[in-house]
């Protein structure tokens, strides 16, 4: 497995990357890959995305649509984003258990830093009493999978409120609402860790 700190990258950037890696995938490459970092402020849109989902959103934040599973979503920094670019038939995996093993590493990072988090039956993502703190949207095409995951640890929560995330009218939350203490480097060792582990 190799790993791709692509630090702070504009998020159209790394989706080149991720369909580069994945174009590889397809022709027969045997490599995987875990693309993590952060982007700056921008807007995805899922296809399950609807008009109402939008709300007022800033003329200066760029809004992209992509061919994930989902609703809209927000990435900024202070959130980390995690995109692996993986066969499942090389993990033995289906989409419903790699989607299960993605919040599982988030699951159990927040636990590491204390936090109760846990899975909401019928939605997908990650949930704790203050809000949902943890993001899926995958693509998988003949068992290659694309785009991701994402941790909320220290982003600017105004933006989702400026949106229906995920098309659920959900509260959203981070990390540092329940410890200010928490950094987001020693957060990404830790969700690595546990990703790896799982894979």
């Amino acid at each position: 497995m190799e790993v791709i700190d692509f630090g702070t990258k504009d998020y159209l950037q790394v989706l080149k990357l991720q369909k580069d890696l994945f174009s590889k995938k397809l022709s027969g490459d045997k490599n995987s890959y875990i693309l993590i970092g952060e982007h700056p402020n921008v807007y995805t849109l899922g296809k399950r995305t609807k008009k109402e989902h939008l709300y007022d959103i800033p003329s200066n934040v760029p809004i992209i649509n992509i061919d994930r599973g989902g609703s809209i979503t927000f990435h900024g920094k202070g959130q980390l984003v995690v995109y692996p670019i993986i066969n499942l038939k090389d993990y033995k995996l289906s989409v419903k258990r790699y989607v299960h093993l993605l919040e599982e590493s988030m699951l159990k990072t927040c636990k590491t830093f204390g936090i109760n988090a846990f899975r909401k039956e019928g939605y997908p993502g990650v949930f704790t009493e203050k809000g949902k703190i943890g993001f899926t949207g995958t693509k998988v095409s003949k068992y290659i999978t694309m785009h991701g995951f994402s941790l909320n640890v220290d982003v600017d929560k105004s933006y989702f409120k400026r949106i229906n995330p995920c098309g659920i009218g959900t509260e959203v939350c981070n990390m540092t609402d329940f410890d200010p203490s928490v950094r987001l480097k020693d957060v990404k060792v830790e969700l690595l860790s546990n990703l790896l582990q799982l894979f």
